[in-house]
């Protein structure tokens, strides 16, 4: 286990560049004790790992060091094969060159490894998108792409219509979630925001360059911004009871319970106000029922009253 841990150590100082114990231990999950106690030990065994001291300092290796770290387990090998999402690739224009990367690694492997890459390929693929899955056309994505790398600013309109002139930013991220692409950037005061790529009405790549902030970890921002989006989410939960081909309908938020008919099921889940919830079940014509809470009963009740006399 801890031989595990040393080597994921060495290849985060050796992919990420200095860190500090604080980062190293969020990174490893373990206690600043423990990641002091494997940076000694690194050092014990060879490797070039030194901290710098005061403001601003970490831990580092020493210039142009590299591991021979070159061996891959079955395991990482399938999730290598396995986890690569096609659309991402052919949005940013690298499908071509990723197969090419898969065959070159492929003839790069052992006899047996390579096995088990061919026996993971053939037998796995994962498609992220649902079938009623509507791509976006990602308009400004070699633009923002062209940015990030050459650390230029953006001058971007957001919204439609945008309420306010064009405005610059500092790109630091791409995301693609599902089919949507996301623009991760900085505002002139600083500031991190999220900007959805099909809600940009312009954008023109500028003269002006910026330096790229040196602790800003695009994977954790986004991983916080998610949590706070969730937090931030008006939450109105109700409970139904909902016919088992209505179940795909609906979110729980726990386990279902089963009830008498097995066709019938008890599901907990959480929609954003009264109104949406009404319109989620009526939409189901008599497939789900309201349990609680008894104020959205009333309002399906009234609403199917209405209806009925309407029709």
């Amino acid at each position: 286990m801890r031989a595990e841990r040393l080597l994921r150590l060495l290849l985060h100082l050796q992919t990420r560049g200095q860190s500090t114990v604080a980062q190293l231990s969020a990174a490893l999950d373990v206690s600043s004790r423990t990641v002091q106690r494997d940076l000694d030990a690194l050092s014990l065994a060879g490797v070039p790992v030194y901290s710098i001291r005061g403001r601003g300092g970490g831990w580092t290796l020493l210039p142009d060091y590299r591991s021979r770290l070159t061996g891959l387990t079955p395991s990482e090998v399938m999730s290598v094969f396995v986890g690569a999402t096609a659309h991402v690739l052919a949005d940013l224009g690298l499908d071509a060159s990723s197969e090419l990367a898969v065959t070159k690694l492929i003839a790069s492997l052992p006899e047996s490894t390579r096995r088990e890459a061919e026996y993971a390929r053939q037998r796995l693929l994962i498609d992220h998108a649902g079938w009623d899955d509507h791509r976006e056309t990602p308009r400004w994505l070699d633009l923002c792409r062209q940015a990030l790398w050459e650390e230029r600013h953006l001058s971007i309109t957001y919204g439609e219509p945008s309420t306010r002139g064009p405005f610059a930013v500092a790109p630091l991220g791409l995301v693609a979630k599902a089919r949507t692409w996301y623009l991760v950037a900085a505002r002139t005061d600083g500031r991190l925001r999220t900007y959805r790529l099909s809600r940009l009405t312009s954008a023109e790549l500028t003269t002006d360059t910026f330096t790229r902030p040196a602790d800003f970890d695009l994977a954790a921002y986004w991983s916080q911004s998610q949590r706070e989006l969730q937090a931030s989410r008006p939450s109105y939960p109700i409970v139904l009871k909902v016919r088992d081909h209505a179940l795909r309908r609906f979110r729980p938020t726990s386990p279902l319970l089963p009830t008498e008919d097995p066709a019938w099921w008890i599901i907990h889940t959480d929609l954003e106000n009264p109104d949406e919830a009404q319109a989620a079940v009526l939409a189901q014509a008599g497939a789900a029922q309201v349990i609680a809470p008894p104020e959205l009963v009333t309002l399906v009740r009234n609403a199917a009253r209405e209806i009925a006399n309407n029709h």
